[in-house]
């Protein structure tokens, strides 16, 4: 690990895997990570998770580039 790396880590890429696709499966459809298991018990929760912390991610940048005086 070089020295740059150290100091410039990327937040997303640390200890998850990678994102979801744009259009993501069914309740009942077979996952996306071609793990044969439905993507209920494979991947559901862990989408939810990532999509709803990009979301905060999205509204926090949005408040710190909005107007001081509104």
């Amino acid at each position: 690990m070089g020295l740059f790396s150290r100091f410039f880590k990327n937040e997303e890429k640390e200890g998850l895997e990678p994102a979801p696709p744009e259009i993501l499966p069914l309740r009942n459809d077979l996952c996306w990570c071609d793990s044969g298991l439905k993507y209920k018990k494979c991947h559901l929760e862990q989408d939810q998770l990532y999509l709803e912390n990009r979301r905060k991610k999205e509204l926090a940048a949005k408040k710190a580039c909005s107007p001081v005086f509104g």
